[in-house]
């Protein structure tokens, strides 16, 4: 067994061939055993991989094969004795496969685009197998791209649209084997390096630089420095992102300038780039040296910078707007400016040279050093010597002293450098003396004269200064001062009753001091000494405005000037009187210069102040002279008006606006848009108002005001009361009809209350109040026909004898043996009760 002629079996599996006998005696078996195919005897010591095993139990011997070899096949013959006499024999024929194998067929595989690849497929087996090819359930057979070799499926150049998962099949037809394995292919692409552009970068600061390549797999990155073949991943100051392709670069320094090259890796390939990273430094000014020459001569004043790039230096004097241009100067051909540049050293130097030096070229220079790092900024200074010169104080005032005071004569000359000063007298040095003092020789002086009472000292005197360029001198004279003549003439200008103002000429001055002040003295007429008279002092020049007079009184003035030696003589005699208490001055509207329009004419009744908004305008005003009376209030009234054939027509004029005398000013609101206003103000005092001053406005373009609504005479509070009192009146009214009707409402509760046993009384507290209360407000019934057309009950007669409201009231008709009843109205609850009639808190 197997009932099988041939067997066939893989090679590696396990197989046994077993032999019993069939017979009727099995004691009667002897030497039963297995032969090999080469009809050698197999024992339990075979080393041809096999062994014998007994059958348990029974008679017979079994060959077991533990694993199968191809060696191993071939026949294999049982015999056995039977009674000593009668062999018996039966064979098997054992045949040996090899079993389907993929000998190397990974489960990944990764061509390459662009290239020819085979897909590894080896498969192994005995019969040997055949091999098909699957993708996507399609069957691929050679064709132009496609070729089946021994081993593989070949695919000729590459695309990105062979991805995906093959089938490799493997079939022996003989024996029925079949197996398969699938084959996942993703084509690889090599990286490819986007272009990278110069980067710049300013010394100090971070820097990015950004590599992006394409692949499939995406890439990693590397960053070399090209000069030194340093591998950035481990250098400091720099940070690789392997998985982005950014270089970061902390703290750029000087010596970072250089070529960086990107490299993109993966299983496909390689790609590099360079990039030039450019280290930007910002201008540094390291020369620059003031210059001094003396004037009319040639100079040049140099500025030396250095940066990355070399820096463009170019000079600007301070007190002009724009730096000079390289070049001759449009505006002064003697001034030039030159550059030149080293770029190795990365240095530039600028040169400004001025020819014929004047003074004005003196001053501070500022050299600006300019690249694409930044600026910087140094100033110089050209100094232009030049011999003295008194041209600044050739108009100086004499110097003037009187009494015994000492003459203090000032020498500035102007002179670089400092001039040496010396005075002269009649072509002889002064040297100090008892009349002489000199304070300073250099940059300046000052002669101090003591003239005392010796008039020669009242002269002129002779300042030289000296420098290495040259001599100037200047005379100075020494003048004695008096005090002011008399003042020559006063004329009243303008007068109101508390105020006046003078016309004051002074007196003649040609060589004297100028006058400091003008001083009025002045009293009533009737005062016959100046002894208590007031004074008054202005400053020269200044309006002369006398205020707080009396109306209606008659004064004297007289006038004098005052310089710094004193006071000169009194004026003659004025006599002023003055008028009596009026209405105010007209007031002074205040005009804003910069919105007027001067409508083609010089009056200023024709002149148009333009107001900035479309529905206001803010009236201004000076504080007019009261005349005697103080000013309680100002009006102003204000009319649209227009131009119509060369003359002013008023419409739709205002009511008369009071302000207050505190404010100077008004705002003039609701005005419309685009229209001419005329504007009138009035000062006001007991006495009565001033003449108009007027003014004519225009707003400006825009949208009209909106006309104010007038808010109603009750307020909300007072709506909402007579409201509420309305629906409290009109729930009493349908209240009332309820009683009446159908007994029902709160006003029958309170009624009902007592109980039918008080009945009787209720009814006379009916008759008591009826007379009060048209309808039966305590009782249970309506109330009796009436004869009258009002249909109220008979009116209650009370008792004649006047009675307080807390007697007990009595009625005529009262039985000794009737009980009496009182009445108690609390809070318009009305209740009964045994006892005598009281009406309390009652209307009766």
């Amino acid at each position: 067994m197997p009932r099988f002629k041939v067997v066939s079996k893989a090679i590696g599996e396990k197989m046994a061939l077993t032999c019993k006998p069939v017979v009727r005696d099995t004691s009667l078996i002897t030497q039963i055993e297995w032969l090999d195919p080469k009809n050698r005897k197999i024992d339990s010591n075979s080393r041809n991989h096999m062994y014998l095993q007994n059958l348990p139990g029974d008679i017979g011997l079994m060959v077991v094969f533990p694993s199968l070899r191809a060696e191993h096949a071939g026949t294999y013959t049982c015999v056995a004795k039977y009674a000593n006499s009668v062999d018996l024999r039966a064979n098997v024929t054992v045949e040996t496969y090899e079993d389907i194998t993929f000998v190397s067929a990974p489960e990944n595989q990764y061509p390459i685009i662009n290239t020819d690849y085979t897909i590894k497929c080896e498969v192994k087996g005995n019969p040997s197998p055949t091999v098909d090819w699957y993708k996507n359930e399609v069957n691929i057979v050679t064709q132009e791209r496609y070729i089946v070799v021994n081993g593989g499926l070949t695919i000729k150049n590459v695309r990105e649209s062979d991805d995906g998962v093959y089938r490799c099949t493997a079939v022996v037809i003989s024996t029925g084997q079949i197996k398969s394995t699938e084959i996942r292919v993703e084509v690889l692409i090599p990286p490819k390096i986007e272009p990278i552009p110069t980067v710049s970068v300013t010394e100090g600061e971070s820097a990015i630089v950004k590599c992006k390549a394409t692949g499939k797999p995406p890439p990693k990155y590397t960053w070399i420095k090209v000069g030194t073949s340093e591998d950035l991943r481990k250098a400091d100051r720099f940070n690789v992102k392997e998985i982005t392709g950014d270089l970061l670069i902390s703290r750029v320094e000087f010596n970072d300038q250089s070529s960086y090259k990107c490299v993109a890796e993966n299983e496909a390939g390689l790609a590099e780039t360079s990039v030039d990273l450019k280290v930007l430094v910002k201008p540094r000014i390291f020369e620059l040296i003031n210059v001094t020459a003396p004037i009319h001569s040639e100079t040049r004043i140099i500025c030396k910078a250095n940066g990355r790039p070399p820096p463009k230096v170019v000079f600007q004097k301070l007190s002009n707007k724009e730096p000079f241009e390289f070049g001759k100067q449009t505006k002064d051909k003697r001034i030039n400016l030159d550059q030149t540049i080293i770029t190795e050293k990365g240095e530039s130097m600028s040169t400004l040279v001025i020819s014929n030096l004047n003074r004005s070229d003196d001053g501070l220079y500022r050299c600006i050093a300019e690249n694409k790092a930044g600026t910087a900024i140094l100033n110089g200074h050209i100094t232009v010597e030049f011999p003295p010169t008194f041209e600044r104080t050739k108009n100086f005032p004499p110097t003037w002293t009187w009494g015994n005071r000492p003459g203090n004569i000032s020498c500035i000359p102007e002179a670089i450098p400092n001039a040496t000063i010396k005075w002269m007298h009649g072509g002889i040095e002064i040297r100090e003396s008892p009349n002489y003092k000199i304070v300073g020789t250099s940059p300046r002086s000052n002669l101090i004269v003591y003239p005392g009472n010796e008039k020669r000292y009242y002269t002129t005197y002779e300042c030289v200064a000296t420098n290495k360029l040259g001599t100037d001198k200047k005379s100075f004279p020494l003048q004695e001062a008096f005090r002011p003549e008399m003042i020559r003439q006063v004329n009243p200008h303008s007068i109101t009753a508390t105020t006046i103002k003078f016309s004051v000429t002074g007196p003649i001055i040609e060589d004297g001091l100028p006058l400091r002040t003008i001083t009025v003295q002045y009293k009533p007429e009737r005062e016959l000494t100046w002894d208590y008279a007031r004074n008054h002092t202005w400053s020269f020049g200044a309006p002369y405005i006398l205020e707080d007079l009396l109306p209606e009184v008659t004064y004297q003035f007289r006038f004098a000037a005052r310089n710094d030696v004193g006071m000169g003589q009194w004026s003659n005699t004025e006599t002023i009187s003055m008028p009596r208490r009026s209405e105010p001055a007209e007031p002074k509207i205040l005009l804003p210069a910069h919105s007027i329009i001067d409508d083609n004419t010089s009056s200023r009744q024709d002149m148009i102040a333009v107001s900035p908004y479309a529905d206001r305008y803010d009236i201004r005003w000076n504080v007019p002279n009261s005349n005697g009376d103080p000013i309680i209030r100002y009006i102003i009234r204000y009319c649209k008006t227009e131009k119509i054939n060369g003359e002013w027509r008023d419409s739709d004029c205002s009511e008369e606006i009071e302000q207050s005398v505190q404010y100077t000013h008004y705002e003039l609101t609701n005005l419309f848009a685009d229209t001419t206003y005329k504007v009138e103000l009035r000062a006001q005092n007991a006495i009565g108002a001033s003449s108009p001053a007027q003014i004519r406005i225009k707003t400006a373009r825009g949208m009209d005001p909106l006309v104010p609504v007038e808010s109603p005479t009750i307020s909300s509070g007072a709506i909402i009361g007579i409201v509420l009192a309305a629906i409290v009146l009109v729930l009493l009214v349908v209240d009332i009809a309820c009683f009446c009707v159908n007994r029902t409402g709160i006003l029958a509760t309170l009624c009902y209350r007592g109980g039918s046993k008080h009945d009787d009384e209720d009814q006379k507290l009916g008759s008591l109040y009826s007379w009060r209360f048209p309808l039966p407000y305590c009782s249970y019934k309506a109330a009796p026909a009436h004869p009258n057309s009002l249909n109220l009950p008979m009116p209650v007669k009370l008792i004649p004898t006047p009675t307080e409201e807390t007697e007990p009231l009595k009625s005529s008709n009262q039985t000794n043996g009737e009980t009496q009843l009182s009445v108690e109205y609390e809070g318009g609850k009305v209740y009964t009760k045994p006892g005598t009639i009281t009406g309390k808190h009652s209307a009766v």
